[in-house]
């Protein structure tokens, strides 16, 4: 080995031992000493305080900061002159580390470098009345002037301590659990410059405890250097990261201290932040109108604010952020593609405060699809958040049957056509925020075909024209063809949009129905029970505006309409009509005939009455005026009334009637058999009877010299009773040109008639000449009267036997 390599080792080792036996010596010198120290080091930290220090321990720590000298104060308490009655020390800590210049402890005077906190509490307490427990840092001495000779600590650190702020006067709350946080601090004739890491847990952090905390229960990561200029007296912290929950976040600001109070400017940005984990950073009052809406990507965002430092002053806050290809969530639906940029705002009118009422946010240029429905909106406003009202110009082209992926349990199955929106939305945002909508503009649908699912009904070469007037919609132009029947309707819905969600049971839909044809047999699902809407299988629409979808089929389900209909010519079964006119309505669950007017088998009939939907099997009532109809085509229209023995082809003669009866009409638009109960007036005027059985039977014994297949009415009239399976018939004098017959008894329709007939055996011929209807009667009862007694067989058949029944 070279001498001097030697001489440098041996040299440097001294050293070294040499520096170790001081440090030694110096740690037992403090530690016989360490009495006084302690007082040197409180009394240096702690020159005026109003209230009472107490420090356990202290101890010397060689290796910590070698060369130099740690000291380690224990559990140290810093209590207030208060603090008996509110009963929170400033300090409470375990350990109190502190860092001093070895060469200084020589000159009797420590020097501070370096002071480390660890597990403990520091708490900044303020009450109702403004007094706070920082009192205890002032005391009643003149503060002294800064000498060389004053602590120049240059790095802080901390561990395990919990910092609050409780101003219970200014409702803040700050309470931050540090798990570590390391700083140096650099001190210059300029300013000082201060580096500090650190990892936090924002319990509180909230600017007003009546709204709520920002960060509550976030992790911060802090990685960040401020200066504070001495001469400007401003804080400025260049643009730097920062980490929320490991989402980085760029912030940077000024503080300006040379005025009162202090202005400040932050500004904060965040790439590629999701909206569910930036809303999580706000208070409830703000989240929780977020929590209805959700961005599945990522956006980037730009916070700006500006305020002042002072007891409520809120800042006025500018963000402004822009997405591309997202997928939006909302109450509304789900809207994939979606791109737009948007700004918040909380001074819309300047001057008039930062506050949710003066607050608005806006969407500029969104481009997004429903479903396959794509959606155009240059500028969408929400104002006033603190009931929030949105609003929104909105265009879309799309075929209709685009539609169909949009929403679940629709009612709705497009198969053709094309539709073009532009409408103009005003509304409120909450769900339950029941101020006024609006909606203005137009829809026109061209060429469309759909089958309306609920009544398995199909339509095609369908138009119409939608025209929003604000709360109501007027449908216009509208042309709906179906295998037969053609119709042109225009209407009116009156407030729409309030009652749509809220009310769909007063919703009133105001129909006026033109048509050349309409054939009633196409129509008969509406006898039967609504069925659902359809369930898509497509796993995307499924998650799509179902809100709006299953709310449509409540609305055309609960909803009522008027229609007043003007049609050339219905078909119905059997059934034939002209020149019908009528005013209906309906129900939820009863279709009311208000009026009805119409031309039928030569005559004309009024009709009223209503049809309670039930189903399989649906109840009426029916009030019916006929006038001047051939009776062989009303029985033919109406299937014979359910009559067995009697069809239209026995009857003949013009009949006028009117009828109040009851009864049940099937699912499948027939009559339910049995079902008729009522009374029926009729006139049946220049009538015949042909080849009537019944009567055909008596001819077989009797007056086989007159035509009993074929006898003619000058005029019959009566009223019967129609009692479900039973027409009681009441007394009824039959004159006609074969034989005359006074008839009573009960006519049943599946079995127990039980009918008594006089039948004159005097020829009616021989009186035809008399004009004196009681003469004619009184001589027509001359001679021999054959009782007869018309009874049900064991066959169902109905037999005619001598004698009067019971």
């Amino acid at each position: 080995m070279r001498k001097w390599l030697k001489v440098v080792l041996i040299a440097g080792g001294s050293l070294i031992a040499l520096i170790i036996l001081i440090s030694v010596g110096l740690a037992l010198y403090i530690k016989v000493n360490k009495a006084a120290f302690l007082k040197q080091i409180t009394d240096q930290l702690n020159d005026n305080i109003n209230g009472e220090i107490s420090v356990e321990d202290m101890e010397p720590s060689l290796f910590r900061s070698f060369p130099n000298m740690s000291i380690a104060l224990k559990k140290v308490v810093l209590r207030d002159s208060l603090w008996q009655q509110h009963h929170h020390p400033l300090l409470d800590l375990d350990y109190v580390f502190v860092r001093v210049n070895t060469l200084s402890l020589l000159r009797k005077h420590a020097d501070i470098q370096e002071v480390g906190l660890e597990k403990g509490n520091i708490y900044l307490y303020t009450d109702s009345t403004g007094y706070t427990n920082t009192s205890v840092l002032t005391g009643n001495r003149p503060a002294k002037k800064r000498s060389s000779r004053d602590a120049n600590i240059r790095s802080i650190g901390l561990s395990h301590i919990t910092f609050t702020i409780d101003n219970r006067q200014k409702f803040k709350l700050f309470e931050l659990d540090i798990q570590e946080m390391e700083g140096r601090l650099k001190s210059t004739d300029s300013g000082m410059h201060l580096d500090m890491r650190s990892n936090i847990l924002a319990r509180n952090f909230a600017f007003n405890t009546a709204k709520g905390s920002y960060l509550k229960n976030k992790t911060l990561g802090l990685d960040m250097s401020v200066f504070f200029n001495k001469i400007t007296k401003q804080l400025i912290i260049p643009e730097q990261q920062m980490k929320i929950d490991q989402v980085p976040v760029q912030i940077a600001g000024v503080f300006d201290f040379s005025q009162k109070p202090p202005p400040f400017r932050l500004k904060i940005n965040a790439n590629q932040v999701t909206l569910k984990d930036a809303s999580s950073w706000l208070p409830p009052n703000i989240s929780g109108k977020l929590a209805t809406i959700n961005l599945s990507a990522p956006l980037d965002a730009e916070a700006n604010l500006e305020g002042h430092m002072k007891f409520r002053d809120t800042p006025h806050v500018v963000v402004t952020w822009k997405t591309t290809k997202n997928t939006l969530v909302t109450a509304v639906g789900e809207w994939t593609d979606c791109s737009f940029t948007g700004r918040f705002n909380n001074e819309v009118i300047p001057g008039a405060g930062h506050n949710d009422e003066n607050s608005a946010v806006t969407l500029f240029g969104l481009q997004a699809s429903l479903g396959e429905v794509p959606l155009k909106a240059d500028t969408i406003r929400v104002v006033n958040l603190k009931q929030p009202l949105l609003r929104g110009h909105f265009q879309s082209q799309f075929p209709l049957s685009h539609l169909n992926t949009a929403a679940e349990d629709v009612p709705i199955l497009f198969s053709a056509g094309k539709a073009a929106a532009d409408l103009y939305y005003t509304g409120p945002v909450l769900k339950n925020d029941n101020t006024p909508s609006a909606l203005e503009g137009t829809v026109q649908v061209q060429q469309g075909g759909f089958t309306y699912l609920p009544r398995d009904i199909t339509f095609h070469d369908c138009s119409a024209t939608l025209q929003f007037t604000g709360q109501d919609l007027l449908v216009q132009n509208v042309r709906i063809q179906s295998q037969k029947s053609t119709l042109q309707m225009e209407g009116t819905i009156r407030n729409m949009l309030n009652l749509y969600f809220t009310a769909p049971e007063k919703i009133e839909l105001n129909w006026k129905i033109r048509s050349p044809l309409v054939d009633l047999n196409e129509f008969k699902s509406f006898l039967t029970a609504r069925r659902k809407g359809k369930k898509t299988p497509h796993k995307a629409a499924r998650a799509t505006a179902g809100r709006v979808g299953k709310q449509l089929d409540e609305v055309l389900a609960a909803s009522n309409v008027k229609m007043d209909v003007a049609l050339d010519k219905v078909v119905f079964e059997r059934f034939t009509a002209q020149n019908v006119k009528a005013l209906i309505a309906m129900t939820a669950s009863d279709l009311l005939l208000n009026k009805m007017a119409f031309q039928h088998a030569g005559g004309a009939a009024q009709v009223s009455g209503t049809v309670h939907q039930q189903g399989v099997n649906n109840t009426f009532k029916v009030n019916a005026n006929v006038t001047n109809v051939h009776i062989a085509q009303l029985f033919y229209a109406f299937n014979n009334f359910g009559l067995d023995a009697l069809q239209s082809n026995n009857l003949r003669g013009i009949v006028s009637a009117k009828a109040d009866i009851k009864g049940n009409v099937l699912d499948n638009g027939t009559l339910a058999k049995h079902s008729l109960y009522g009374t029926v007036n009729f006139n049946l005027r220049n009538g015949a009877l042909l080849n009537f059985g019944p009567l055909e039977d008596i001819g077989t014994f009797l007056f086989r010299r007159r035509r009993l297949d074929s006898i003619t009415f000058e005029n019959l009239s009566n009223t019967l009773q129609i009692q479900g399976n039973k027409i009681n018939i009441p007394p009824m004098r039959i004159a006609s040109s074969a034989v005359n017959i006074d008839v009573n008894g009960v006519y049943g329709l599946a079995g127990g008639t039980n009918i008594n007939m006089d039948v004159p055996l005097r020829n009616p011929a021989k009186d035809s000449a008399i004009t004196d209807k009681d003469e004619k009667r009184r001589r027509s009862r001359k001679g021999i009267i054959l009782h007869l007694h018309a009874v049900s067989g064991s066959d169902g058949k109905v037999k005619i036997k001598l004698g009067k029944g019971d």
